[in-house]
């Protein structure tokens, strides 16, 4: 089982501005990420949730120190959300 990082947008509330979503999600697929992720947002309330990007995570060491934290997560917890505040 790998990590894989899915990119999103989506609406938090009706009328609200699109925001932007990165998912680190733990997953056999990348289907199968892109699903989980969307189904995370979704739970929150998020409405117009779609998945328009995603990869596995194969050098971590490459990854951004920021990152880090939401990759470590993904693994204990199976997702991690950065929910960026600007569209």
């Amino acid at each position: 089982m790998g990590v894989f990082v899915v990119t999103l947008q989506g609406r938090e509330a009706e009328g609200s501005l699109a925001l932007t979503v990165l998912a680190f999600v733990s997953a056999d697929r990348e289907t199968q990420a892109e699903e989980s992720a969307v189904r995370e947002l979704e739970a929150f309330g998020w409405r117009e949730v779609v998945a328009f990007r995603s990869g596995e995570v194969t050098d971590e060491v490459a990854l951004p120190g920021d990152f880090r934290g939401a990759m470590e997560n993904a693994r204990r917890y199976g997702c991690s959300l950065i929910i960026y505040d600007e569209p």
